[in-house]
């Protein structure tokens, strides 16, 4: 027959490898776990990479749109200042003032438009 001693050591031995099976069981699950963990922080990583890159494009194209933005407003000041020097000249050139003989042709002229009215009336009256 079998020895008692025996028999509660393979009874114990066989309560260890329940007991060892168990924990085995416990910690493989723990394992999967921490693997869906693992893959949900790693698709977060590349989530928040992809945010990131994103963001920094906006922020770029926002940086570009107000230094367009800039330059643009210097171009029209400086379009608004070539303009306002375009009028003056133009202004200036119309208060030029005639020089003498300009006018004594003016005059002259005004004289004979004058006369030439007035006859134009004395023709058209004493007919």
């Amino acid at each position: 027959m079998t020895n008692p001693e025996s028999t509660e050591e393979k009874a114990a031995a066989y309560n260890r490898g329940l007991d060892a099976g168990r924990i085995e069981q416990r910690l493989q699950g723990h394992d999967e776990h921490l693997r869906h963990i693992n893959g949900s922080i790693d698709s977060m990583t590349r989530a928040l990479q992809s945010l990131t890159e994103e963001l920094r494009f906006y922020a770029a194209r926002f940086s570009a749109g107000v230094t367009s933005d800039r330059r643009d407003a210097k171009e029209r000041d400086r379009i608004a200042e070539v303009r306002v020097e375009e009028a003056d000249n133009a202004e200036s050139e119309r208060t030029v003032r005639w020089t003498a003989w300009q006018r004594w042709f003016a005059v002259v002229g005004a004289i004979i438009l004058v006369v030439n009215f007035g006859l134009g009336l004395y023709v058209a009256f004493n007919r």
